[in-house]
């Protein structure tokens, strides 16, 4: 793979972008399908792939939103998203500004 010559930085980002998501997720499809069917695949790998599969089909569903397959948000009523809003709201404030108080219960390694 080439640059071109003229070719802006948002350029290259955006070829590069295009062919991750079509011959990256292709041959990436690709790798788990074999992983999964060979039976020479050590088991781990085997069953790692076919879980990647599964979800990539939305069979699985995450087990951190609560058990639940969560609707499409063209699907939800107006309370709907405004409650999935305000749970994303609240999530990456937790993410961005974890408490500052040490939890004095807390168990260390170096304890």
């Amino acid at each position: 793979m080439s640059t071109e010559d003229n070719e802006t930085p948002e350029q290259l980002f955006e070829r590069v972008d295009r062919r991750l998501r079509t011959v990256g997720l292709e041959s990436a499809v690709e790798a788990l399908i074999a992983v999964c069917t060979d039976k020479a695949a050590p088991m781990p790998a085997r069953a790692t792939a076919g879980v990647a599969l599964l979800r990539a089909n939305g069979v699985l569903v995450d087990r951190s939103a609560g058990g639940k397959k969560g609707k499409d948000p063209s699907e939800m009523t107006g309370d709907e998203l405004q409650a999935e809003i305000d749970r994303l709201k609240r999530t990456a404030r937790d993410i961005g500004n974890p408490s500052s108080e040490p939890n004095a219960e807390a168990v260390s390694a170096f304890d």
